[in-house]
């Protein structure tokens, strides 16, 4: 069973607002914990996050992150990500650290990130591979923007290690202060073209709703936020046919 899901969690960001917004990743702001490194680049001067995620089928998998990012002035960010996981007969460790460099008066941003990851076969002993992603953000205007990224660079050759090469390119418009729609084409190793779509939505100042749907792999997610001051609990459910059921929750600030 366990080669199995090797495909699933290998290189996967089940952050409970990722996967309560679909799993939609390339135009994301403020969002440490996601394949696109230019995503960390904080709304204030700094952000993080911390959560923990569940696998429906087989509660013994549980995944464990925390990220943070920090804006050294208006142009520049450095990032720090971290994840573990467990099951059965593996264990994988990943840290990565980024930057992120705003140019043309700040409406373009560039970043990098590295990644190291540290995989435990209890028969095989353990394997260490690094790889690189690439990020970028456009603000066309206050209200939209476009993002893109490429995820694990250097995965071709390496089967399941670190992960399968994704690249996306999304689209993110905010029609009210309160509301925001997102776009994104995905492209994951050789299986067909995703496209996701989902939704972010404030109600109140302490509660924000998020949502989204993946096609023609239907993939379904749901979360909300609420947020007392600075701190936010982030709550995320997603949901696919072939898969099961993940289940995530965790904090957030500011």
């Amino acid at each position: 069973m366990w080669v199995s899901l090797l495909g699933l969690v290998w290189g996967q960001y089940f952050a409970p607002r990722v996967i309560g917004g679909g799993e939609l990743q390339a135009p994301l702001q403020g969002e440490p914990l996601s394949a696109n490194p230019v995503s960390a680049f904080p709304y204030q001067r700094w952000c993080a996050q911390v959560g923990t995620a569940l696998y429906g089928p087989a509660p013994e998998l549980s995944f464990r992150l925390a990220g943070g990012s920090y804006s050294w002035d208006s142009l520049q960010m450095v990032s720090l990500l971290l994840q573990q996981w467990q099951f059965d007969k593996l264990s994988q460790w990943e840290v990565g650290g980024g930057y992120a460099l705003r140019f043309l008066r700040g409406q373009v941003t560039l970043a990098v990130r590295g990644r190291w990851l540290s995989t435990f076969f209890s028969e095989y002993g353990r394997v260490q591979r690094f790889t690189p992603d690439v990020g970028f953000a456009a603000r066309i205007s206050p209200a939209l923007r476009i993002g893109g990224y490429g995820y694990n660079l250097l995965a071709q050759g390496w089967g399941f290690l670190p992960g399968r090469m994704h690249y996306g390119i999304g689209v993110a418009y905010a029609p009210h202060p309160s509301a925001e729609v997102r776009t994104e084409l995905l492209r994951e190793g050789v299986f067909p073209l995703q496209v996701r779509t989902g939704f972010l939505y404030r109600p109140h100042p302490i509660l924000t709703l998020r949502g989204g749907v993946g096609l023609p792999t239907l993939l379904v997610g749901a979360g909300f936020t609420l947020a007392y001051k600075k701190v936010g609990l982030d709550f995320g459910y997603r949901y696919q046919p072939s898969t099961g059921s993940w289940v995530g929750i965790g904090l957030s600030a500011p």
